[in-house]
């Protein structure tokens, strides 16, 4: 497998231009691993978005449960009964 940068030229601006040379192999081994760095990094953005959603829908949830009325127990009645005894 033969891979060989035969020319580096450096621009004004940072960015550079690189010429490769190679033969049939590192073709091969740079389509290759070139291809499987692209699917790790969208898998990886893609499980990334996921966990921000999921984050998301928690936080609403706390949200709209800290604004709803809060009900503890059962509801109390407040009347008082009062109890007349008809004995004599």
């Amino acid at each position: 497998m033969k891979i060989e940068a035969t020319k580096v030229r450096e621009n004004a601006d940072g960015s550079g231009v690189v010429t490769l040379d190679f033969d049939k192999e590192g073709l091969q081994f740079l389509v290759q691993e070139g291809f499987i760095s692209i699917i790790k990094d969208y898998i990886k953005q893609n499980e990334n978005a996921k966990k921000g959603i999921e984050m998301r829908k928690r936080a609403e949830a706390r949200k709209a449960r800290a604004s709803a009325p809060a009900i503890k127990g059962k509801p109390k009645n407040n009347k008082r009964s009062s109890k007349v005894s008809t004995r004599s």
